[in-house]
């Protein structure tokens, strides 16, 4: 598991891997600028359940990627593990991670703010779970889960447990101090980061296939709607109408009808939608 030492009552592991991701992906999305994270937790309720388990990646050059783990061994270590990790993501602009703006943000967020602890998160998010979700039936996935993306890319795990798991082991961990348990789901959360840049392939497959269609794909009332409106305005601005979903449209037309004109702007919004 790679050098795992206790600072502060928190288990610190780091480990180095080799993850070549081609030039030209890794170039596009800048990914060595990136922090890749994912949590555990004691349970869904941000309120009453502990993170007990933080993972953060990152590229040290183009091959050599870093894992940091920040493992609880008591739930009164959430304090510290937060405190280390906000250390170290503090200096990161852009983070990514696998359904992370719906989970794993909002739930570090909050027990940041619970713990009364300073941070100063990354401000973009690259949640690889809302690019692929659009196109994942598509693809012939039957799932869009991470282990179903992984095994879709070829990624073979080591580990074989899942999040459910994870919290009776701890459990357990905390009934017996059992090492084994620890290195089981530091493992799971481990592979959950280590597996985020190898998806960066898929996600640049689904942007660069000019034939590869959303399943919420944009209407034909609304691109004609939409069209219009562009012209009336005298703006032009390019896309690929098979990447635009309804709610991306919805929200083009939405700005148009404001009176907005700036194609930056308008670029953004398709840019950014998933």
């Amino acid at each position: 598991m790679g050098n795992i030492r206790g600072v502060n009552k928190v288990i610190i592991n780091t480990k180095k891997e080799d993850i070549k991701i081609p030039l030209d992906i890794f170039k596009r999305y800048y990914m060595d600028e990136i922090a890749y994270f994912d949590i555990e937790t004691t349970g869904f309720d941000r309120e009453n359940n502990n993170i007990i388990l933080i993972s953060l990646g990152w590229y040290e050059d183009y091959h050599n990627f870093i894992i940091k783990q920040y493992y609880a061994e008591s739930l009164q270590e959430e304090y510290d593990i937060l405190k280390s990790f906000g250390e170290d993501i503090k200096d990161f602009h852009v983070w990514s991670s696998y359904n992370g703006i719906a989970f794993d943000e909002p739930f570090i967020k909050y027990r940041f703010d619970k713990k009364n602890l300073e941070y100063h998160l990354p401000e973009k998010h690259v949640d690889l779970y809302r690019h692929i979700k659009p196109y994942y039936k598509k693809l012939g996935m039957k799932r869009c889960n991470l282990k179903s993306v992984e095994r879709f890319i070829g990624v073979n795990r080591k580990d074989e447990i899942n999040g459910g798991i994870s919290v009776k082991l701890y459990e357990e961990y905390l009934n017996t101090g059992d090492k084994k348990l620890r290195d089981i789901i530091m493992l799971h959360n481990y592979e959950d980061v280590l597996n985020l840049p190898k998806i960066f392939k898929l996600r640049y497959k689904i942007e660069t296939s000019d034939d590869l269609e959303r399943e919420d794909i944009i209407t034909e009332r609304q691109y004609k709607y939409l069209r219009y409106l562009l012209k009336q305005n005298d703006i032009s601005i390019k896309f690929n109408v098979r990447k635009v979903s309804k709610r991306t449209a919805s929200k083009l037309i939405g700005e148009l009808l404001k009176g907005t004109k700036d194609e930056e702007e308008l670029k953004r919004i398709v840019k950014e939608s998933y």
